[in-house]
């Protein structure tokens, strides 16, 4: 009997230690202050909230797109803490130098999800997908620099703007119905991962949709840096209309490639495909302006008939005052408005927790932007996930902030319109 009693007192010892762990666990996970609930990344003794930041700051995709981009979310963010913050609370940024490597990122990511309520940028399609099964393990909402259309199939995935396919089938509805080319000799060169599969997925859905003849699809590694394959290829094709689903570094290289064996079709760029640095190579500003088209959005740099951009303009002379125009960095600025108006919905809900913001995102419906971008939406289905699906095509003109200007005005063509996610 005697030991009967000391092994029962022992389990209800064992009992009790454990739920005083677990009860332990639960309020690191989560707290209350002032009827708010919070949880990690939130510190609220000192009314900070820590969002990470996970960008490539070195290596090739750094200083055209990486570095402007996470610019913009800075400065935005500045204005955010000088205004109050998000209900007082102050938000710190958690930057981490990923190098447009999936390998770096996920350590990275490892390195701070513990520490963060949430993504505030994750760069890259191939270093996002790398982290989403995590991210999705720990409820972790991600805001993604990249438009790859499968994100809208990824919970805790959030899309900024119109995705990488549907640009595509933009771009050739512009060509066919806009400029009336019937049946155009067309061709892609996409990267071979998954920024360039959503690219061609859209390329073959335009064939169908526009009835393009299609004279050639083909890859390139993000390690190649002989093109003349590919351009050889197209040439001999006799494409007239070229798709590049590529980074600005490999769009230079295609491009001076096809120039250098008088190969100059119509190439229609990617958005990630360009950016203004490009204008910088004498000898290649030139081929650009003549034959070269970006599909993208945005109001113009320095139009401050758009309440957003005027906005902008005046935080870039605050908090960035040497920033030029910049297409990157006008994105990453909307990103973050996207991402403060999540926290905003969150804080007036009472809860800042992982799962709060979630839920925050998902009810978060439209956000306009004041014209900076074309106002999003945001519900829980992969259709409703998708928050624009309009473009514009952009010729590329020194003359113009930014070094593009609009040709074909703001739409979205048949196909982008009918896809479903």
């Amino acid at each position: 009997m005697a030991t009967k009693t000391a092994f029962f007192a022992r389990i209800l010892m064992i009992l009790s230690v454990l739920a005083l762990v677990l009860s332990g666990c639960a309020s690191a996970a989560s707290n209350t202050s002032g009827g708010l609930k919070t949880g990690p990344g939130v510190d609220n003794d000192n009314k900070l909230i820590s969002l990470g930041v996970l960008t490539p700051l070195s290596g090739p995709v750094a200083a055209p797109i990486g570095i402007p981009l996470t610019n913009g979310i800075d400065t935005y963010f500045k204005f955010v803490n000088d205004n109050g913050g998000i209900g007082g609370y102050k938000i710190n940024l958690v930057p981490r130098d990923t190098q447009y490597s999936p390998q770096v990122q996920v350590q990275a990511y490892n390195d701070m999800h513990d520490h963060v309520l949430m993504i505030a940028e994750s760069l890259g399609t191939a270093p996002t997908f790398a982290i989403k099964d995590q991210a999705t393990q720990d409820h972790m909402l991600v805001s993604a620099a990249t438009l790859a259309s499968s994100l809208a199939r990824e919970k805790y995935l959030v899309l900024v703007g119109t995705p990488y396919r549907l640009q595509v089938e933009n771009a050739f509805d512009y060509v066919v119905n806009k400029l009336g080319k019937t049946a155009p000799k067309t061709g892609i060169i996409y990267q071979n991962d998954e920024y360039g599969q959503d690219g061609l997925t859209g390329y073959k859905e335009s064939i169908s949709a526009y009835h393009l003849n299609d004279v050639g699809q083909k890859s390139y590694n993000t390690t190649d840096t002989d093109f003349s394959a590919q351009v050889g290829a197209m040439k001999t094709a006799g494409a007239d209309y070229v798709f590049l689903t590529t980074t600005p570094s490999i769009s230079a290289k295609i491009i001076g490639t096809g120039a250098a064996v008088g190969y100059t079709p119509q190439w229609i760029m990617q958005s990630p495909g360009f950016s203004q640095l490009l204008l910088g190579v004498p000898t290649l500003a030139p081929i650009l302006e003549a034959h070269v088209w970006v599909v993208g959005q945005g109001a113009a740099w320095g139009d401050t008939t758009k309440p957003g951009m005027a906005e902008l303009m005046t935080n870039v002379a605050k908090y960035h005052p040497e920033q030029k125009p910049d297409g990157y960095f006008e994105f990453g600025y909307t990103e973050a408005k996207i991402t403060a108006a999540i926290l905003k919905k969150a804080y007036d809900n009472g809860d800042l927790t992982r799962d709060g913001v979630f839920k925050a995102f998902e009810s978060l419906q439209q956000v306009d932007l004041g014209g900076l971008y074309p106002a999003v939406t945001y519900g829980a289905s992969p259709d409703q996930r998708v928050p624009t699906r309009d473009n514009s095509v952009y010729a590329i003109d020194h003359t113009s902030p930014g070094g593009v200007k609009d040709i074909s005005g703001d739409f979205v063509g048949s196909a982008a319109q009918q896809s479903k996610f």
